[in-house]
């Protein structure tokens, strides 16, 4: 049996996932890694699928949460409203190595070149799965997907309809959504939601809570059309409105000590609207048109408020002849900002459009009885930091039978400069007890700041060793260049009696290189036909050391934010009643940079659905242990909580 789940129209509902064995899991078809569809066993890539009844079940109140359900995905919560998320290394609060997709429209933001995870509140009820890829994907996706690809990708309109319900609260916060799908004439269908969310700040170990609390509105539409039987249309949009809580510390004017810290809340705001229009020329040839046009706001009064606008479309063309199974495609990207500064963050110029323009070709070569395949490719790009880029790809698969695949690939992937790399100005107090007058660290962005560079190489084997047995076990090694440096410069001192201050003067430069290597291991055991159990365990090894010049000391900490090992086991069981049990014991090595000890938690879920149309759980996290840091040592620990939620459908 062959499951097929389409990009952009998954046409199973994900509701029947659950009842799909583990060798029909494995043959669901993903499409993240070629840009085609072909079946998760035969992937040539380390990826792993996050089905909605794996978020249900597990209690996931938003997609970081669900992202810990992957093997090597590196999940870290901040507080309340913020995370930080990579694979494979460099994890930080702006981990910028890292390609987020959301039904094929990038939320990668250019200013930093990473993922403000805060205003991405989708509904999960309308997510059907979560491909990630773990390893690069610059060939296909362009540059940015350095060390991963999580592509989210939600329902179709078909697939969602009727209307239904759904409140939910606990010690952590509460949600309401709403959301109704019709059927249209002629093969069209329609559904429209509307989605409010508060969460409440983090406390201290103390107990005393926070400035991070946070509250976002959003609501949006998609609309699909069976146009023929060869033509599909969708059309679909969001639209929302938030705010999440934040603390200024140290407010200051230039030759003052830094001054007491005060509330600084920013204001979110944004829309997008997608179209998508694909065609099956015949039997062995597709084409499909996508746009799409992002509108982002956000406010922080005492940093930089953003605006900034978006267009991207692209053309993409697949057909067989042969021995070969081509795609290539054209692509055009525009993003124009408006940035306001402050003492803190200034942005020069403040006002700045750039363009991307892009091709790509791959072609996937049987050399051998349907049996060995090369696949060999490129993406080339033309952008207004670097210039020309290109990001060549090589992986030999070899299905070594009907349930066993192998895999090996080498890659380049680059990450281009972003707005904080080549225009930003960041000037920070310091406060050292006793000194009589006032320190500032200033560091400059680099014009010329150069795009990061990763050679991967990877390979990997994956097997369905019994119906109710597989595994999947792949391991890379990475080179890396010209990674960012901060280059410390002479210092200022500043004399205007009465006023007298120093500057430390930093500037941003290309200036490391290192390598990584590590693996993952995910197997799923199903001991009887309704409980599944999913171990996963990841090691990771970053080793970085300056070029010839470079005096930059901080960066090389970079080695101590990602955890060396983590693992995990799963448990999904089905019971008698439509009573369904999750369980979770979670493995997160220390981060020595950020102060950060190893913790285990452990998530425990319990669904029942007592009425077709009335669905009760209740989830609790961290419920063994005590409260325990996930990002810095600085920042506010991670308790137990539970959350309870209602769904009806009506």
């Amino acid at each position: 049996m062959a499951v097929c789940l389409h990009p952009a129209n998954a046409t199973e509902a994900s509701g029947d996932l659950v009842d799909l064995s583990l060798e029909q899991l494995s043959q669901i078809q993903v499409t993240s890694v070629s840009k085609r569809h072909e079946m998760l066993l035969d992937a040539a890539a380390s990826v792993f699928v996050i089905t909605n009844e794996d978020i249900r079940m597990s209690g996931a109140t938003s997609i970081p949460e669900a992202l810990r359900l992957a093997p090597g995905v590196e999940v870290a919560r901040d507080g309340s409203n913020s995370w930080s998320i990579s694979i494979r290394g460099f994890n930080n609060d702006i981990s910028n190595k890292l390609l987020v997709l959301i039904d094929g429209r990038s939320v990668y933001s250019p200013l930093f070149a990473g993922v403000f995870w805060d205003v991405q509140d989708l509904m999960l009820e309308d997510v059907d799965r979560i491909e990630v890829v773990a390893g690069p994907g610059g060939t296909l996706w362009g540059a940015n997907a350095v060390n991963g690809v999580i592509n989210i990708i939600t329902r179709s309109a078909g697939d969602t309809q009727g209307g239904l319900a759904q409140a939910s609260g606990g010690d952590e916060g509460e949600s309401l959504a709403l959301r109704y799908g019709a059927q249209l004439a002629n093969g069209a269908s329609l559904r429209g939601y509307l989605k409010s969310t508060h969460r409440d700040a983090s406390t201290n170990a103390a107990g005393t809570r926070g400035f991070d609390d946070w509250r976002m509105t959003q609501g949006g539409f998609r609309y699909d059309w069976d146009a023929s039987p060869s033509d599909q249309f969708t059309l679909q949009g969001d639209a929302y409105r938030g705010k999440a809580g934040g603390l200024f510390r140290g407010a200051f004017t230039l030759g003052t000590l830094p001054g007491p810290s005060f509330r600084d809340d920013s204001d979110l705001a944004g829309t997008n609207l997608l179209g998508r229009w694909t065609r099956q020329l015949d039997e062995d040839s597709d084409l499909s048109v996508q746009a799409y046009y992002d509108h982002t706001r956000r406010d922080i009064p005492s940093t930089f408020n953003e605006s900034r606008d978006t267009f991207d479309a692209e053309f993409q063309h697949h057909f067989r002849h042969g021995r070969h199974d081509v795609l290539w495609g054209l692509g055009l990207r525009w993003t124009s900002d408006d940035v306001d500064s402050t003492l803190f963050a200034t942005f020069d110029p403040a006002q700045r459009t750039d363009r991307t323009y892009s091709a790509f070709v791959q072609d996937r070569i049987d050399l051998w009885n349907e049996r060995l395949f090369l696949t060999l490719g490129s993406k080339f790009e033309r952008n207004d930091y670097t210039g020309f880029e290109s990001q060549p790809n090589a992986r030999l698969t070899w299905l070594a039978s009907e349930r066993q695949t192998l895999w090996a690939a080498a890659s380049r992937a680059v990450r281009i400069p972003s707005r904080l790399d080549a225009d930003l100005r960041l000037t920070s107090p310091v406060s050292i007890p006793g000194l009589p007058f006032p320190i500032y660290v200033n560091i400059n962005a680099n014009h010329d700041f150069d795009s990061e560079e990763l050679l991967a190489y990877e390979a990997g084997y994956r097997a369905q060793v019994r119906d109710n047995l597989s595994f999947d076990v792949s391991v890379f090694y990475n080179d890396y260049d010209r990674l960012q440096t901060t280059e410390p410069e002479q210092p200022v001192v500043v004399v205007n009696p009465p006023v007298i201050y120093i500057v430390l003067p930093n500037s941003l430069a290309n200036g490391m290189k290192g390598h990584s290597y590590g693996g993952t291991l995910a197997a799923k055991w199903s001991p009887i036909s309704n409980w599944r159990l999913q171990f996963q365990y990841s090691y990771f090894e970053l080793h970085l050391r300056n070029l010839p010049g470079s005096l930059d000391t901080s960066a090389l900490r970079a080695e101590g934010n990602s955890p060396r090992n983590q693992a995990s086991l799963f448990s999904f069981l089905s019971l008698p009643g439509d009573v369904s049990v999750f369980g979770g014991v979670r493995y997160v090595d220390a981060l020595p940079n950020r102060g950060v000890d190893s913790y285990t938690a452990f998530d425990l879920g319990l669904s029942w659905t007592p009425h077709p149309n009335l669905s009760l759980s209740v989830a609790g996290k961290n419920l063994a242990g005590s409260r325990h840091q996930e990002s810095a040592a600085t920042g506010n620990p991670t308790g137990r909580s539970v959350q309870g939620n209602v769904t009806f459908r009506f």
